[in-house]
């Protein structure tokens, strides 16, 4: 983006459908580089610093923690990492989702001994 094209920290919140803070959140864990400044200290955001708040969102939204989007970001700019870390969360969660089950039923029986 041209500096014309560039966003306020308001709008790019709002596009990404974040806080401002939360933007400011992802600059300082280094999830997003340093925001350019205006001549007034107003952060500015770049088409591509909009596509990486938009990819770090996401991968927020999908139960990854910042320090796995850190990961991330630092061991590669393809997606392969990502893909990776994404399908062994999911295994994870695929795990974890079978283990409330047992839990659920073993709840269960328990909860009808009870009753009797």
């Amino acid at each position: 983006m041209a500096r014309h094209d560039s966003l306020d920290i308001g709008e790019a919140a709002r596009r990404i459908r974040v806080t401002p803070a939360t933007l400011r959140l992802y600059e300082r864990r280094g999830l997003l580089p340093k925001a350019t400044r205006t001549a007034a200290g107003y952060r500015q955001y770049s088409h591509e610093d909009m596509r990486r708040a938009r990819l770090v969102r996401r991968a927020r939204h999908a139960g990854l923690s910042m320090r796995q989007i850190a990961e991330v970001i630092a061991k590669a700019k393809d997606e392969s990492t990502l893909r990776a870390m994404l399908r062994a969360h999911a295994e994870h969660l695929e795990c974890e989702r079978r283990r409330i089950e047992r839990l659920q039923r073993h709840l269960c029986r328990w909860l009808r001994c009870c009753r009797k």
